[in-house]
């Protein structure tokens, strides 16, 4: 089996969009995908988001925040930012060789959350698709 893509998601708290892009990356890879997120200034992960992610996928109760300073060192196939701030302030990373740069709004409700997380899986679903993943 060849090895699995390694993807890092950036956003600048690693509290949500992130988050949700770890998760449904995860969840539509099956398996096929090691996701990992991180931020620039972290904040804690908010409970909504962690109960959404245990709905999506058992094993997703152990979510963290983590610093970009963490992952700097572990080489990655691919670095997606989820927000134009984290970008700007993303430090150069020795794994950065194939970087996305997706931009979504923090969602601050029910509603927005529900659309980023559509968002977010039809955009994995077709990166997936082009790699050949799914």
């Amino acid at each position: 089996m060849p090895e699995r893509l390694k993807l890092l998601f950036v956003c600048r708290h690693n509290a949500i969009r992130s988050q949700v892009a770890e998760v449904l990356a995860h969840k539509i890879s099956q398996g096929k995908v090691q996701a990992s997120s991180a931020g620039i200034n972290l904040s804690p992960i908010p409970t909504h988001i962690k109960n959404w992610a245990n709905e999506i996928n058992k094993d997703a109760a152990a979510l963290s925040s983590t610093s970009i300073s963490d992952v700097e060192d572990q080489p990655f196939d691919m670095i997606i930012t989820l927000c134009d701030k984290s970008h700007t302030l993303l430090p150069e990373l020795s794994g950065d060789t194939d970087h996305i740069r997706w931009n979504f709004s923090h969602p601050d409700n029910e509603e927005s959350l529900k659309h980023l997380e559509i968002e977010i899986a039809e955009r994995l679903r077709l990166l997936f698709l082009t790699k050949g993943i799914i």
